[in-house]
């Protein structure tokens, strides 16, 4: 954990934040994700190849969807510890997230190739509403991002 130290970093104001570590913008983005005690993610897809997640620190919580009848019905939901898990569209939709509402967790995510924009889904009981939602860096190589 101590190598990846300059690129965990926390906003108490956000569920997570994404924090760039390497990338070569075509083929892959590695991330380091920061969750706080007890935040998800929303209900996304991932319009990439894949993703390839593994938990660097606490616990991670991966919940697993598929549309039925115009609804999100969970299909898995998996606390990991360590290890690394996959996932792309033809396993439907997830969200991810910190489970333990006292302490921080971390994740290291591979995304290939990188991803720009995703879909994400706020009602379970309408599939039919989703939104954009625009991939953007808390950090990129250790350094805070400020957007206009």
């Amino acid at each position: 954990m101590e190598e990846l130290q300059r690129f965990a970093h926390f906003d108490p104001s956000r569920n997570y934040t994404r924090n760039l570590i390497s990338t070569d913008n075509e083929t892959y983005a590695l991330m380091l994700l920061c969750w706080n005690p007890g935040k998800y993610s929303p209900v996304h897809d991932h319009p990439t190849d894949g993703c390839w997640v593994k938990v660097i620190q606490g616990h991670v919580n991966e919940v697993r969807y598929e549309k039925q009848n115009d609804k999100l019905v969970e299909t898995s939901n998996l606390v990991l510890t360590s290890g690394v898990t996959y996932m792309d569209d033809s396993f439907g939709l997830h969200k991810v997230g910190n489970p333990h509402t006292e302490t921080n967790a971390i994740s290291m995510h591979l995304y290939s190739p990188p991803y720009e924009k995703c879909r994400v889904w706020l009602d379970m009981e309408d599939v039919n509403q989703s939104s954009v939602s625009v991939a953007n860096y808390y950090t990129e190589y250790g350094e805070k991002v400020e957007y206009s």
